[in-house]
């Protein structure tokens, strides 16, 4: 019983730490940093719980969230993400995971967005054309944005665990055309290529299921286009989750996961993740969760299913739906399926 209320009071003082930084940072801290696209999460799994559990990912997918979490894949594993997102815009991921037993994990991953064709314009130049539209037809033109990232974990002791990540990043938003004060044309380029890094911690200090991570993700330098200067979305977390069957004599094989996901960012105020996901047998999954002090989306929901289609590879897929609150665009849905070598 005191160790129930204890995980209940660490919870507890989650949530009152977030009410307070929430209450001292009364305004967004909105338009510091570029490269947006890296806030939106990759995999199902997550997703589905309200992108809570940063301390119970686990395999490929924790190379988006915690690098910590690769360490505990057991089998080598690759995986396909595709997230139906706003707008049209479509989010898509790669990531494959190769266990070298004591020398570690190593991960690749590739995620790529899809904004599909838009409208490409420029500064008229003369009467005729600037009468007419007041700008000339350019034609159309697809943004770029990937990242690929490189990890290694490795698990220091049956308690703790350690894992990094470097991703190289790359923009293109085409080139534009300018007149300067002479009426000479110039033409810019808008690309951008840069590099960044995640760390992650994984540590289960003995009590159950009971686990506590930390992570720093989209750690670079400043970046600039033409004159002002920006970073990538800075992200601090720190998380907690536990099994709650451990709570009771629970000899089954199925688990109810709480997590809870402290979020401190550079370019926004304090968030809160909430999630919920109850495992049958391992072998059927549904989530639920909540994401507090977003724009978009608050309520997800997931569910995901595992099977074995032999003695050697095992199959696993994941959908998730974000429920869009401001009624502006559809919900974003997103599907992760899985290869897993037995």
């Amino acid at each position: 019983m005191i160790k129930r209320n204890l995980f209940l009071m660490i919870i507890l003082f989650l949530l009152l730490s977030f009410n307070h930084n929430f209450a001292q940072d009364n305004f967004n801290k909105v338009g510091q940093s570029g490269m947006q696209y890296l806030k939106i999460g990759v995999g199902a799994e997550m997703v589905g719980r309200g992108e809570a559990g940063i301390s119970s990912v686990k395999g490929v997918t924790a190379m988006f969230w915690n690098p910590a979490g690769l360490a505990e894949l057991e089998n080598n594993e690759f995986l396909f993400s595709h997230n139906s997102w706003i707008a049209d815009i479509s989010m898509n991921a790669i990531g494959v995971g190769v266990n070298l037993q004591e020398w570690g994990v190593i991960g690749a991953n590739v995620l790529w967005m899809d904004y599909g064709e838009l409208h490409k314009t420029s500064v008229a130049q003369t009467l005729e054309e600037s009468a007419q539209f007041g700008y000339v037809d350019e034609g159309l033109f697809s943004p770029t944005d990937m990242a690929i990232g490189l990890t290694y974990s490795k698990k220091m002791s049956p308690q703790f665990s350690f894992g990094g990540q470097i991703r190289y990043l790359y923009e293109n938003y085409g080139s534009n055309v300018t007149l300067n004060t002479s009426g000479e044309k110039s033409v810019t380029e808008n690309t951008m290529s840069a590099f960044c890094m995640d760390f992650g911690t994984l540590y289960y200090p003995g009590f159950k299921s009971l686990a506590f991570s930390m992570t720093i993700q989209n750690f670079s330098t400043d970046l600039k286009y033409q004159q002002e200067s920006f970073s990538t979305p800075l992200t601090f977390k720190m998380g907690i989750s536990m099994n709650m069957f451990d709570f009771w004599e629970n000899t089954s094989k199925n688990s109810l996961l709480v997590a809870v996901d402290a979020i401190h960012l550079r370019d926004y105020s304090e968030r809160l993740n909430l999630g919920l996901e109850y495992s049958y047998l391992g072998l059927f999954n549904v989530r639920c969760g909540y994401r507090i002090n977003y724009d978009l989306g608050g309520f997800t929901a997931g569910a995901g299913v595992r099977y074995s289609i032999s003695n050697n590879l095992g199959f696993k897929l994941d959908v998730s739906y974000m429920v869009e609150n401001s009624g502006r665009f559809t919900s974003p849905l997103q599907l992760t399926a899985s290869l897993i070598m037995l």
